[in-house]
């Protein structure tokens, strides 16, 4: 989850559990876009073409929000999973898993 307010990202969190998994959008206090994901929280058994407008209503609301990047859960889960071995986002932040130290998010 990444986001810019407890509120909404309560919100994103709270939506993604009752989906049982998937991608949540939201600002303001409202979901604009989701992609239900219940299949072990990452698969979808909707059909395709569903599937495939719900991941560009997610990409949209995201980019519109200001996200710089083409693809935001491409992202997130390159920064999260086992791609890059030694830096991970969690609850704390993100972790240099070397030493177990909090790294800042600016590069200086």
């Amino acid at each position: 989850m990444v986001g810019e307010n407890d509120a909404d990202m309560a919100l994103a969190v709270n939506r993604i559990s009752e989906l049982k998994g998937g991608a949540v959008a939201c600002a303001a206090g409202r979901v604009l876009a989701e992609i239900p994901l219940p299949i072990f929280g990452i698969l979808s058994d909707l059909p395709l073409e569903v599937i495939a407008s719900k991941l560009g209503e997610v990409k949209k609301a995201v980019k519109e929000l200001g996200f710089p990047f083409d693809d935001p859960l491409l992202t997130i889960d390159t920064l999260t999973g086992a791609a890059i071995p030694f830096l991970r986002i969690c609850e704390e932040g993100l972790v240099d898993l070397k030493d177990g130290k909090t790294v800042s998010l600016i590069v200086s």
